[in-house]
């Protein structure tokens, strides 16, 4: 598989393309960068980190195990290389008020700082086929919609990264329990904001089954909406929440290329009748082919699910038109 990062020598950018390389390294990662001091750097280490990862020096050529290549070049340049997937990272570096426990401030401020970057990545993504492309840059369901409509490649080739609220929903539950977060099942849609939905409704610890009272339910996304902030505060602006990110991505990247029919995974999609929604893009339920999106699947949801992913998609639904 080659990997296409936009934003490559960014905190996340970086800490994917190594997990791609050490998750197999036959896969080949290209970092599409401004900097292209930084992207030659990190290009220089992940080669000498495959040395490692491919088990040299061998003793014999029948030995050697297929390798892949790690390369960079200017985002402009996109056009000339074959990639079957592309992961934006880039973003404009946050302020210090981003640190602020509200992520709706954070998400508007951000929302004003990307959208030039995104157009711009668009012209460049122009230059290639469509391929399955994955949105990091915040506040991620406007940037896909944003993309999608400079782009017009078909919804299904572009998505955006929410897993990372699974797994602190996740482990907010298993906390609870004194259970290991694997052995947590609580699929989480709606806005990557504060209009985050875990479905409680399907939540399930150890593979049974379990409830939640209201107060508690509040109480795990207060906590699933504090901890980026903490996480910002205590290790640094620039460092981000690269390790969550980066697992979840290689998550998606994995999906995306088995040949066989995996789980349903939770990514922000632009809507098309899905939840009765006509318009906008909403994290939901999809699974994943080498193309892109196969199916996006619609659950049954609670009353209080479904009111919530309604406001979810109002709040974002106003943010899209801002730029319409």
């Amino acid at each position: 598989m080659h990997v296409g990062i936009i934003g490559g020598a960014s905190t996340i950018g970086s800490t994917l393309a190594y997990s791609v390389v050490c998750d197999d390294p036959s896969n080949s990662v290209t970092l599409f960068e401004q900097d292209l001091n930084a992207a030659w750097g990190h290009t220089t280490d992940l080669t000498h980190a495959m040395f490692h990862l491919s088990g040299a020096p061998h003793a014999g050529r029948d030995q050697r195990r297929e390798t892949g290549t790690v390369t960079y070049a200017p985002t402009e340049e996109i056009g000339e290389y074959d990639l079957d997937a592309v992961v934006i990272t880039a973003r404009v570096q946050p302020s210090a008020d981003d640190t602020q426990r509200s992520a709706r401030g954070a998400r508007s401020r951000e929302l004003d700082a990307n959208v030039p970057l995104i157009d711009a990545i668009a012209r460049s993504l122009d230059e290639i086929d469509p391929v399955p492309t994955i949105v990091v840059t915040n506040p991620v369901d406007r940037i896909v919609y944003r993309l999608w409509t400079q782009l017009g490649w078909p919804r299904s080739t572009i998505m955006g990264f929410s897993l990372a609220e699974t797994a602190r929903v996740a482990d907010a539950i298993a906390q609870r329990y004194g259970v290991h977060p694997t052995d947590v099942s609580c699929p989480t849609i709606g806005e990557h904001g504060d209009h985050v939905v875990p479905v409680f409704s399907r939540a399930s610890v150890g593979g049974e089954p379990v409830s939640f009272t209201r107060a508690e339910r509040e109480a795990i996304v207060t906590e699933v909406l504090e901890v980026p902030f903490d996480i910002a505060e205590k290790r640094g602006l620039e460092d981000s929440s690269r390790w969550v990110s980066a697992a979840g991505l290689l998550r998606v990247l994995r999906t995306l290329s088995s040949p066989d029919r995996t789980d349903p995974l939770c990514l922000s999609t632009v809507l098309d009748g899905e939840y009765g929604f006509d318009d906008g893009c909403l994290s939901i339920p999809v699974t994943l082919t080498e193309d892109g999106i196969d199916e996006r699947i619609e659950w049954e949801l609670s009353t209080d699910e479904a009111e919530r992913l309604r406001e979810a998609h109002d709040v974002i639904r106003s943010d899209i038109r801002r730029f319409d």
